[in-house]
Order: C-alpha cells, then sequence, then structure tokens
C-alpha cells in the first residue's frame, strides 16, 4: 500500500508544474491572431524561452510561421478559441496538443515544453502545426 501511495505521490509531482505555462503561451497566441498580430504571435507562443531564442535562423523561422498564420486566418477564418487535446509526459519534457477554434474550422497546435527541475521554470523548446491524422493518431480515443 506505501508502495502506491509512493508512486501516486510521484506522479502527482511530475504534473504539479507542468502544463500552465504552456497554456498561457497559447492562449497568448490566439488573442496576438485575432488581432492579425502576426509576428506577435510568434513571439508569444515562445514566450523569449532561452532554447529557441539562442538559435541563429530565429528570423527565417518566424517569418515562415507569419506566412502560415496568414495562411490559417484565410483557410479557417479568425481564431475563437483554443482547447487541450491531451499531454504526454516524458521525464522533464511535455507535449501538449491544442486545437485552435476558428470561425470556418479548426487546427491544431502541439507545444513542446521542458521543465527545469532546478529552477522549477517552464521554457517552450518547440512547437509545430500537425495535421488532422497526426493529432487524431496522438489525442484520439
Amino acid at each position: 500500500m506505501k508502495i502506491k501511495s509512493i508512486l501516486l505521490t510521484l506522479c502527482l509531482c511530475a504534473f504539479a508544474f507542468a502544463g500552465p505555462h504552456s497554456d498561457s503561451c497559447v492562449k497568448n497566441l490566439v488573442d496576438q491572431l485575432k488581432q492579425a498580430e502576426y509576428d506577435k504571435a510568434f513571439d508569444a507562443i515562445l514566450d523569449n524561452s532561452p532554447f529557441i531564442m539562442g538559435t541563429s535562423n530565429v528570423a527565417n523561422i518566424k517569418m515562415q510561421y507569419t506566412a502560415a498564420f496568414r495562411n490559417i486566418e484565410a483557410q479557417y477564418g479568425k481564431p475563437i478559441g483554443f482547447q487541450i487535446l491531451g499531454s504526454k509526459t516524458l521525464g522533464t519534457m511535455e507535449r501538449t496538443g491544442y486545437l485552435i477554434q476558428c470561425e470556418k474550422s479548426a487546427w491544431m497546435l502541439e507545444v513542446y515544453e521542458y521543465n527545469n527541475p532546478e529552477s522549477k521554470k517552464q521554457y517552450i523548446v518547440g512547437f509545430k502545426i500537425i495535421g488532422d491524422d497526426e493529432a487524431f493518431n496522438r489525442y484520439g480515443v
């Protein structure tokens, strides 16, 4: 019985600081996309992540996502909200899928977050727009 309670406690500790940071970043992304501020939407999802900002090609990636966000809005309409599809934790890394709800349809986004065990800070280390098949395979029942 003690082993079960210890395992449950460890499991709860693993999720104690995971998630809210990426949820906040996605909320900020959606808010910026509602205002058609595509370059600010890219900045909002990254939230000054030291991992991403340390790469040499951030400007190119930002330009690509700015164009992608414009194309998505043209196809799906303005975003009206989001919901979490699911999360998967592997050590200190967490992958969370989000459904971005728009006026005409919806699209999916995956966010990869590092939960630093020493500083207890969370950092977005990557994100990508995913297709329907990939989303259903990872988050569907």
